[in-house]
């Protein structure tokens, strides 16, 4: 009872952010100019053309606009094939039953290579189910179709890609201004925890507000990479965009750092004056990342007024006791924190002057574009523990026996039914009980409210334009609540159904098949080839602990922590940490036993991070600290432990104890000794959480 009410709860929540209108009317424009155009020219296929149109608008991945040509393309041009062939090939249900056996199987198995192929793979799998299940007995039915699938993606593309406009860099540059703002609201919430000697609770707080930073720099990261696909000649704008965005990556280290450092001066009364001096940086350095995250915007824009660096003249009268006070770790912090923003308002200024800028060896941080062999992620996910595989073998099956049912029930609409159930099964048992609870509320109110249209409508063209409607409310709501998004989908399709068949008792039809779509994906996630999230959690939490180790040697044998190997490897453990809370998200939702038995998991997590965030401020103010051998030899300590633990967790070994580590206060720096210090408290939860994993 209580995991379903925590579905019922996700159903009704609403993600941060606002509804996405402009897709919203793309979405609509995709589905009835087509559909409108091929009714009117007396098309008698004419429902693919919306099929296929708000199919293509769907598989939009964003970002650069090769990369959305790309992907928008293979829908197009492949779902005109898939659909096309599947027109021909069906007509018995042992042979249909083994097309979707196989098919399905076919087009799920393409997540192995990446989220984008399991995108354009799940449309092309609902084009190929409808597809067989309406057969064409002639050749040329079957081709009429495949234009008419053709159009519609065709006139999907066009829209999105030649009717708005097209400005190469606009998607990198949206993307690295919302990291600046991301930057700007963690600099304020630094400087106001700062001011008021904030409890370590609330840091801890305000440290997990602002995780998905991390994520918002790898998909700038990944943008970026993708626009300069097929550039022979780098542009200025592209160089100084990839200036900002690694200036972002050493800004997020320091603010890291100087968090880290606030939350052990913050019980210091001797230490107000330095955590005021920080928070007028911060305030500047909030201001500063506003700033240019509007010149990334608009280069062209008016002119920019930049905030001036806080100073005070008393304090600079007494050069010599200010710097008594203020540590000499959060002194370098304080430098590297100006340095960074003032390089980055140079290269917002260079990017509006159009001035030339240094890459120097920045090009290399980006994701390589070289593709990987072919058949490489096929050999990597053939094996049982694949979630690919295991996903794809369920709903290859699944989908077959969902017809072979249907039709043994005498139910009608039996593809309706396999599309149902192949959307509503997830590769995590979580994932599909969520999506079950949406479709069936989906379908039931979407379906009153299909049939409400359809008694009080009885023109043709007035519901062509409640169809637009629909849609562009619907596509609008998805990134804020899928469940939304469901409720008014489903008449959209009622309707275009309706429109094509002429039946309005398809509704009625559709919403029994939806309630069966619902059993057959939950028995189908529950016993063929379950692969429970508890079972892989502790591979996701070894990796990050192995990545928290190897990030600690890195900062240890390098100068200071801005080298780009050490950059490199905080890369990694943040990702793998983004993996980990993934993991552990899907653990939760699938978790029927008490909550308590969870924390150790939860602790892992998030002492993996306050380590991560320990090391950075470490090695940030390495530089300037009087006993750097002192870290050598905790980071080599550590990183070993680490090391161990990850491997206790991989073979499900209670792990040995914990060795001591040989720590004396690094001079007489308030921060950087508590810093060192927090180290072994720091792993000894850690290796407490392991052990009760391990036990449990």
């Amino acid at each position: 009872m209580h995991r379903l009410w925590r579905h019922v709860r996700r159903f009704f929540r609403l993600q941060p952010g606002r509804p996405a209108w402009a897709l919203g009317i793309r979405a609509a424009l995709a589905v009835t100019i087509p559909y409108s155009l091929a009714t009117l020219l007396g098309f008698k296929d004419a429902g693919w053309t919306g099929l296929t149109g708000l199919l293509v608008t769907l598989a939009n991945p964003g970002g650069a606009y090769q990369g959305r040509a790309r992907v928008m393309g293979a829908v197009a041009m492949l779902g005109a094939l898939v659909g096309t062939v599947a027109a021909l090939a069906g007509g018995r249900l042992w042979l249909d039953a083994t097309l979707l056996l196989v098919g399905v199987f076919v087009m799920t198995f393409a997540r192995c290579y990446g989220d984008t192929a399991g995108s354009v793979g799940e449309k092309l799998a609902v084009i190929f189910v409808a597809s067989l299940g309406v057969h064409a007995v002639e050749l040329d039915a079957a081709l009429t179709r495949g234009g008419a699938l053709l159009l519609g993606g065709g006139w999907a593309m066009l829209q999105s890609l030649v009717l708005w406009p097209v400005h190469p860099y606009r998607p990198s540059r949206r993307a690295i201004a919302d990291v600046y703002l991301s930057l700007a609201a963690g600099a304020r919430d630094l400087a106001t925890l700062s001011r008021e000697g904030a409890s370590a609770d609330t840091w801890a707080v305000a440290t997990a507000r602002h995780l998905p930073l991390r994520a918002k720099i790898e998909k700038a990261r990944q943008t970026l990479a993708t626009t300069r696909v097929g550039r022979a000649d780098e542009t200025l704008r592209g160089e100084h965009l990839l200036v900002l965005l690694e200036l972002s990556e050493q800004l997020l280290g320091v603010l890291f750092a100087l968090e880290q450092a606030m939350e052990v001066a913050s019980p210091e009364r001797g230490l107000g004056p330095v955590r005021e001096e920080v928070a007028r940086v911060c305030d500047w350095s909030a201001d500063l990342s506003e700033r240019v995250a509007k010149v990334t915007l608009s280069p062209e824009a008016a002119a920019v007024y930049w905030p001036l660096f806080p100073t005070n003249g008393e304090e600079l009268g007494r050069h010599d006791s200010w710097l008594r006070v203020v540590p000499v770790s959060v002194t370098e912090l304080l430098a590297r924190l100006r340095g960074h923003c003032v390089a980055a308002q140079r290269a917002a200024m260079a990017m509006r002057r159009g001035d030339p800028v240094s890459l120097e060896n920045a090009w290399s941080m980006l994701p390589s574009d070289e593709r990987r062999p072919l058949l490489q992620p096929l050999r990597a996910n053939l094996h049982s523990r694949s979630v690919v595989l295991r996903h794809a073998l369920r709903a290859g099956t699944v989908a077959a026996v969902a017809l072979v049912l249907t039709r043994a029930l005498g139910l009608g609409e039996a593809y309706w039914v396999v599309l149902s159930t192949i959307g509503i099964l997830q590769p995590y048992s979580a994932n599909t009980e969520e999506r079950a609870l949406q479709r069936v509320t989906g379908t039931l109110l979407g379906g009153t409210l299909a049939a409400v249209i359809a008694t009080q409508v009885g023109s043709p063209l007035v519901l062509i334009v409640v169809i637009g409607v629909l849609t562009a409310t619907s596509v609008s709501l998805l990134p804020l609540n899928f469940g939304a998004f469901q409720i008014l989908l489903t008449p959209d399709f009622l309707l275009l159904a309706t429109l094509s068949a002429g039946d309005w008792t398809v509704a009625e039809n559709r919403a029994l098949g939806v309630l069966l779509a619902c059993v057959l994906a939950l028995a189908g996630v529950w016993l063929l080839w379950p692969y429970p999230e508890r079972r892989r959690f502790p591979d996701a939490a070894a990796t990050v602990l192995l990545a928290d180790g190897n990030y600690f040697r890195q900062v240890a044998a390098s100068r200071d922590g801005r080298e780009p190997r050490v950059s490199a490897a905080r890369r990694d453990l943040g990702l793998a940490l983004l993996d980990a809370e993934a993991s552990f998200e899907r653990l939760m939702a699938e978790y029927r036993g008490p909550a308590h038995r969870l924390e150790p998991a939860m602790a892992l997590l998030t002492y993996s991070r306050r380590l991560a965030a320990s090391v950075t401020a470490l090695g940030e103010q390495k530089g300037v600290m009087a006993s750097s051998e002192v870290l050598d030899v905790v980071a080599h300590r550590a990183s070993g432990t680490l090391d161990v633990l990850a491997e206790s967790l991989r073979k499900g070994q209670t792990p040995p104890p914990m060795p001591e580590l040989p720590l004396r206060r690094i001079a007489n720096d308030p921060v950087s000794g508590k810093l060192v210090e927090r180290v072994p408290r720091q792993l000894e939860i850690l290796h407490g959480a392991v052990e009760k994993l391990t036990v449990g």
